[in-house]
């Protein structure tokens, strides 16, 4: 049995599985990756290991600091899951319209949330954008980065 040391080593190195239909209908094999084995199940749990280790090792984030991200999707829940388990806060700004079990999956992931109107993406108060200001000023503040 193998023994991670955090949840971010759980990430990636999910299964191939033999599609028995698809490869008996084309005559070849044909494999499907199991993404959802990672810990958010979603494939956006690599993309956010990924995000986080290259902020690291660019020097824009280090142990103890925030990641600030506006999304409305598995994005956050991977960021949250993994920032936690490598010791960053993880600050998501989400549309308010966004369904109660994301805010409650995001929440259980470790997220804080600051929910802003749903406006669309040419609003300067859109939640991509209003992340982007949090960051700014939230990298002003703390010394570890946002």
């Amino acid at each position: 049995m193998q023994i991670k040391q955090n949840l971010a080593a759980l990430v990636g190195n999910t299964p191939l599985l033999r599609l028995a239909r698809a490869s008996e209908a084309t005559g070849c094999d044909i494999f499907g990756k199991a993404e959802f084995m990672n810990p958010g199940q979603s494939v956006k749990d690599r993309a956010a290991l990924f995000i986080i280790n290259d902020a690291v090792a660019r020097g824009h984030l280090q142990s103890g600091g925030t990641i600030v991200e506006g999304t409305a999707g598995n994005t956050g829940i991977g960021l949250a899951l993994v920032g936690a388990s490598m010791g960053f806060r993880t600050v998501i700004v989400i549309p308010e319209t966004q369904s109660q079990e994301k805010k409650d999956m995001l929440r259980l992931a470790g997220a804080e949330l600051v929910e802003v109107p749903a406006v669309p993406y040419k609003n300067p108060n859109n939640y991509v954008h209003y992340s982007q200001r949090l960051a700014e000023r939230l990298n002003m503040t703390e010394p570890q980065g946002a």
